[in-house]
Order: structure tokens, then C-alpha cells, then sequence
């Protein structure tokens, strides 16, 4: 099995988990700058490593126990034109990232702008 299909799978199964039972915290409750902070990296659409090994996340839609948060899905999204990415690449895999947590919960809608519209710096 590909890496790509047990990813696949794992995020098919944290959704499944987050429908049967979702987080009390899943409305629209905006997150501090502390929380965002403490979040681990699987909880960002993209975790952009520097060759310094610092790092630069974006786009938190998963909450502190790993279950998906409706609310952040749809800030992401709506986001996604307003993130300066290092790498360009990382707008597109960020953008599929999150179209497939809309897709899989039936959730209508694509975002606005297409990647080619990012701005990098």
C-alpha cells in the first residue's frame, strides 16, 4: 500500500470518527494564538520545513485531539489566497488537502481563487 493510499485511509477514518462523534468545540469558536501554537503539525494543511529546520504552518483545521473542525475547514479554505507560501507548490497540496475533507463530508463548495492566483514570497 502506498504512502498516499494509508493517508488516504487515516483521514478517511479520523472523518468517519468526527461524524459518529463530533467535537463539542466544533462550531464556529475562534482558537487562540496559544492553541493554534500547541497544535501539532498533522493539524495544519501544510508544514513547510526551512533548510534551517524551522518551520512554517498554515491553515489549522484539525483540533488539539486530531478530530476535523467544520468551521476551521471552511476559514482554511477561504484562506487559501491570503497565505504568503514559501514554496508555490505548497498552495496546490494544501488546496487538495483541504478539498478532500470537504469532499469526503459531502460539504458543498470550492474555494474562490486557484492556486496560480497564490501570492509566494
Amino acid at each position: 500500500m502506498t504512502a498516499s493510499r494509508r493517508l488516504t485511509r487515516a483521514w478517511s477514518l479520523t472523518l468517519m470518527l468526527h461524524a459518529v462523534a463530533p467535537a463539542a468545540g466544533a462550531t464556529a469558536e475562534p482558537w487562540s494564538r496559544a492553541y493554534v501554537g500547541a497544535l501539532p503539525d498533522e493539524a495544519f494543511a501544510v508544514v513547510h520545513v526551512r533548510p534551517d529546520r524551522t518551520k512554517s504552518r498554515h491553515l489549522p483545521h484539525h483540533d488539539a485531539a486530531g478530530r476535523l473542525d467544520l468551521s476551521h475547514l471552511r476559514s482554511a479554505l477561504a484562506r487559501l489566497g491570503q497565505v504568503r507560501w514559501e514554496d508555490p507548490a505548497d498552495a496546490e497540496r494544501a488546496r487538495e488537502h483541504l478539498l478532500a475533507h470537504q469532499e469526503a463530508l459531502g460539504v458543498p463548495g470550492r474555494p474562490s481563487r486557484s492556486p496560480a492566483d497564490h501570492r509566494s514570497r
